[in-house]
């Protein structure tokens, strides 16, 4: 009679180590997401105008969400500004009328993206934030006249010489981006991160000189590509 019991419990086992095979180890629980979840950020900013830098905080709402506030500041500029260098090493932007400073304040949400299949070393994620932005201008040049153009007799004031006649302009402005979070560290992490901004000034920013040959010398919307470098310290 154990005869027969032999062939039938090896079918058994058979039986179940091919369902065992069959089946899926559920991903190992993310231990870090809390700790990436928070964090405070310094941030270099690169855009169609230059350099900024600034600062960011994240708040942990879920392992996938979080609340991020962002401040940082950068120069404002027209397309069309190009400059010389003169024989003496002197720098010159024919038809510049002002020197613009932007300083966006914006409020929004990030999602981290395939937190379930991706490794914790590499965390992609999309943000999208909205906020005030300041944009301050003040004189490239002496307007005693103050015609809005560079005479022969008008001397340059340098890029600080005329702060204290800076005029401010409030607007708003968003940004939607794409980045990722590298690294494994328990305390800091790196970011690099890709979006588009734009911003509306109801009360228009004045850039070029007021000359016939010049068209729209001044604008109210700015729109330009991002590329920010963030290095978080995880709270």
């Amino acid at each position: 009679m154990r005869a027969p019991l032999v062939p039938l419990a090896l079918l058994v086992l058979v039986a179940g180590a091919a369902q065992g095979q069959g089946r899926v180890a559920p991903p190992l629980p993310d231990t870090t997401a809390a700790r990436y979840g928070t964090s405070g950020s310094l941030v270099v900013v690169l855009t169609e105008y230059g350099f900024g830098a600034g600062g960011s905080a994240r708040a942990r709402l879920t392992d996938d969400v979080s609340f991020v506030a962002e401040l940082s500041a950068g120069a404002g500029r027209d397309e069309r500004e190009q400059s010389f260098i003169g024989f003496f090493g002197e720098r010159e932007t024919p038809f510049k009328r002002n020197y613009v400073a932007l300083v966006p304040l914006h409020v929004g949400l990030e999602r981290r993206l395939f937190r379930r299949s991706v490794e914790d070393n590499f965390r992609p994620f999309v943000a999208a934030l909205v906020g005030p932005t300041l944009a301050l201008q003040w004189p490239y040049f002496d307007d005693v006249d103050g015609d809005g153009r560079r005479d022969a007799t008008e001397d340059l004031v340098g890029p600080l010489g005329g702060v204290d006649a800076s005029q401010a302009r409030v607007g708003v402005g968003g940004m939607v981006a794409l980045g990722a979070f590298f690294g494994r560290g328990r305390r800091t992490s790196q970011a690099v991160r890709f979006g588009v901004q734009g911003t509306y000034f109801p009360v228009e920013v004045d850039l070029l000189e007021l000359r016939p040959d010049v068209e729209e010398p001044s604008r109210q919307t700015f729109w330009t590509p991002v590329v920010s470098f963030h290095v978080a310290r995880l709270l």
